[in-house]
This record gives C-alpha cells, sequence and structure tokens, in this order.
C-alpha cells in the first residue's frame, strides 16, 4: 500500500507541471508511447498533439509493412490537427513506394509551424516545397533520399546550422554547392556523394563557419568514366573535424589555412580498384597530407599502405601538434619500417593506437637507425587490437618497448583461434623487456 501511495505522489508532482513542460518531456518518448499518456485523464487527452517534436522515423521504419492507411492517417490526425503550437523537431522515415508522395504534404505543414529540425529518409526522391530550401527557421536539414535532385538557384537557409546530405544522385552539381556557400552560419556538413552525372572538373565548398565536414566518394567507385579527374576545392577556415573517404578525387585545393583542424579521420583507398587508373594519375592525398597536419588526433584507414607511405607524404613533412594517432591496415601490404617512419613525422605524439586486423607483410628489413623522438621522450600509451601473435607484429611491439622512455602502458587486445594459441601469447607478451619501469602491459 505504501509503494501504491507513493506512486501517486510522483504522479501528482508529474501532473503539477505545466502543459509545455508535460509535452516537452513527452518529445522524448516513443511517438506511440506518448499517444497511449491520453488515458491518463481528461488533461493528458490531447497533449501529445502538442509535443514539439514529431519524431516518426522509428515508429515508420518499424511498422511500415503492415497496416499502411492506419500509420499514415495517424501520422496526418497529428500533424495536420487545428490550432497546433510551434514545432521544434519533425522526422519521418518513408520507405513506401506508394507514399512518398505525401512528403510535400508534411514537409509544408512542418514548415507553416516553424520547424527548426527536419529529417527525412525516402526511398523516392519526392517533390520538395520550395519553402523547405528558403526558410528561415530551418536550423537542422538532413535528407537521406535514394533519387534524383536538383536544387534551385534561389535556394538560402539562413539560419542553417547542419546539413546532412547522403545517398544523393545530384542532377545539378553546382546547385548543392551554391546552396552550401549561402548558408552563411553553417556549422555541420555531411555529404555522400554517389554518382558522377553532370559533374563540375572543380568542386568547391567555400564555407567561413563550417566547424564540421564529414565527406564520402565511395559511392562512386564503380562504373567510373576514363576522364573523370576532379579536383575538390575547399575553403574552410574554421574547421575543427574532417572526415574524409576518398577514392577518385584527382586533388585537393586548400584555399584557407586549416590551423584550427583539431581531429581527421581519413581512408585511403587504392586506384585500381578503377579499371581507367593510369600511373600518372595525381592521388589527391598528396595534397590532403599537407593541410591536415595541425591536427591534435589522426586517424588513418589505409586500404593500399605501400601507395600512401612511398607516394602520398611529402619529404619534411611533420605534425608538430599530433598527440593521438591510429592507423587502420585491411591488407597485408605493409612494413613494420614505414610505421616507425612515419612516427619521426610526430615528434610530440603520447598515444599510438595500430589496427593489427592484418598481418603485416613484413617486420624491420633493417633496423632503424634513428628512434624517433617521440617514443624516447613523449609516448606513454600504445594500443594494439586484433594482435594474432605474427613475428612481424612482434618486433613492432618490442621495438616500442625497448625504446619507449616514458612509456606507461601497452594495451594488446589478443586474437587466437584457440585458448592454448592465446596463452601462448599472452605469455610472451609479458615476458617482454621494457626500457620504462612505470610500463603496464594489459591484455585482454
Amino acid at each position: 500500500m505504501a509503494k501504491q501511495v507513493k506512486s501517486v505522489g510522483d504522479f501528482d508532482r508529474i501532473n503539477s507541471l505545466p502543459d509545455h513542460i508535460l509535452c516537452y518531456i513527452l518529445s522524448f518518448t516513443p511517438i506511440e508511447d506518448a499517444v497511449q499518456t491520453s488515458i491518463l485523464s481528461r488533461r493528458w487527452r490531447y497533449l501529445f498533439a502538442s509535443m514539439p517534436t514529431l519524431d516518426f522515423y522509428r515508429y515508420l521504419k518499424h511498422n511500415h509493412r503492415r497496416n499502411c492507411n492506419n500509420i499514415w492517417g495517424f501520422v496526418d490526425r497529428l500533424l495536420f490537427s487545428p490550432n497546433q503550437p510551434g514545432l521544434e523537431c519533425f522526422r519521418l522515415f518513408d520507405d513506401d513506394d506508394d507514399h512518398h508522395s505525401r512528403l510535400y504534404g508534411y514537409i509544408s505543414a512542418a514548415l507553416r509551424r516553424g520547424v527548426k529540425e527536419i529529417v527525412i529518409y525516402s526511398r523516392n526522391c519526392p517533390v520538395f516545397p520550395t519553402l523547405l530550401l528558403t526558410s528561415r527557421s530551418l536550423v537542422i536539414l538532413k535528407l537521406n533520399i535514394k533519387g534524383e535532385i536538383k536544387f534551385p538557384a534561389n535556394a538560402c537557409l539562413p539560419n542553417l546550422k547542419t546539413l546532412h546530405l547522403t545517398n544523393r544522385v545530384f542532377v545539378d552539381w553546382s546547385s548543392i554547392f551554391r546552396l552550401i556557400s549561402s548558408c552563411h552560419v553553417l556549422e555541420d556538413l555531411v555529404l555522400h556523394l554517389s554518382d558522377y552525372h553532370n559533374i563540375r572538373r572543380v568542386l568547391s565548398i567555400h564555407s567561413l563557419s563550417l566547424k564540421r565536414l564529414e565527406l564520402s566518394f565511395v559511392g562512386m567507385m564503380f562504373d567510373i568514366p576514363g576522364d573523370l579527374n576532379y579536383v575538390l576545392e575547399i575553403n574552410t577556415p574554421s574547421l575543427v573535424y574532417l572526415r574524409c573517404t576518398e577514392l577518385i578525387v584527382g586533388g585537393y585545393n586548400f584555399i584557407s589555412n586549416m590551423s584550427s583542424l583539431e581531429k581527421a579521420y581519413i581512408s585511403f583507398f587504392p586506384f585500381n580498384r578503377v579499371a581507367t587508373y593510369t600511373a600518372d594519375r595525381v592521388p589527391g592525398a598528396t595534397h590532403l597530407s599537407p593541410a591536415i597536419c595541425n591536427v591534435q588526433y589522426l586517424s588513418f584507414y589505409i586500404d593500399n599502405a605501400e601507395t600512401f607511405f612511398e607516394t602520398y607524404l611529402k619529404p619534411g613533412l611533420a605534425f608538430h601538434n599530433l598527440v593521438e594517432l591510429e592507423f587502420i591496415f585491411p591488407n597485408e601490404d605493409w612494413k613494420g619500417t614505414w610505421i616507425v617512419e612515419f612516427l619521426c613525422r610526430v615528434p610530440n605524439l603520447k598515444k599510438l593506437i595500430l589496427n593489427a586486423g592484418t598481418v603485416p607483410e613484413e617486420g624491420f628489413r633493417v633496423a632503424p637507425e634513428e628512434v624517433p623522438s617521440c617514443v624516447l621522450y613523449h609516448l606513454k600509451v600504445v594500443e594494439i587490437t586484433s594482435f594474432e601473435g605474427d613475428k612481424h607484429m612482434f618486433a613492432i611491439i618490442r621495438y616500442l618497448l625497448n625504446h619507449g622512455r616514458v612509456l606507461e602502458k601497452l594495451i594488446v587486445d589478443v586474437y587466437a583461434p584457440c585458448e592454448e594459441e592465446e596463452q601462448i601469447i599472452i605469455d610472451e607478451l609479458s615476458s617482454l623487456p621494457r626500457n620504462s619501469k612505470k610500463c603496464q602491459v594489459e591484455i585482454l
């Protein structure tokens, strides 16, 4: 009985809150659960209809295959109810070929209510209302549309801070980059480029306010025309975060100094996947590496290690601000010597992560004469993931332990086919000599 009284008391305290606070709380619950609160009392009967967030994404994603008319009718009743207050967020999932035409009306209704965030996933590209790309209320716009789209010439979103365009097939490439330039307070941009039709020779991303940029060209890795050799021109002086997955960019032209850049995640793919690749073609990474040399955190996913280390890195290039470095090698064409050579370019490195998902082709052909200064004076943490116990990777670990004067922790994630082999690897790792007395070996 005591528990029941306490429960009633808790409900009374919630019930004493003003309507706008209750609607705000309801907006954090799944839409179907929010609707069920209408049975609590007369006051709660229509509260859910005034929620500042209408998130149908999860609901429609899990229910779009059954009872479609009732589901879309439910969306209609919530979105088109009379005397609705302003709307903060509208999210929608549309995986039905027969109903994507409804999106025009839904988006229009949300915009009339001054919506600040719109997130749409659709298998088809609907006809968007003009107001979507001229709205003064929009702050966040995320479109995952599997279809063609062309932005109008007058597109301008003066208050937009976040723009995500994924699964895109652009009919007019110039329109998207013109839109980016017109968003004067844009801070977060995600572009997944998936088609090359009508592509320009220069793709220009110009934004003085942009802080976060994510680019992906992997969707363009097949059926590439032989004359595709475009240049990506970037002018983003305020950029703090960069994630770039590139395959076929002919080159990068950085107009501004990216001195503000703190984190970069870079994936390099081999050009030999492209049938039209020729040896005299200039890899885009040649121009990208110097632009990111001011970063504090750097992650490299290198599909073709030999090409990267021997071609992409310019002589004298150094990363003086870098304190955390991650290398991911999905293929076996890498060598321990290359790792040490790159460490000579990061004099102040404190943490090194080696994703050893593949066994290196070879270890040290000749032991490097010069020990990187970061290994001697700054490197404190080394992480080795997916370690299979191969001799070449053991050589790299021994090298770091032998020369790491200030090394404090070696973390190794051991991967072995059976417990016996795993124990052998663990015993050998535990018995390795260490230069630093503070160094602890942690085996996962």
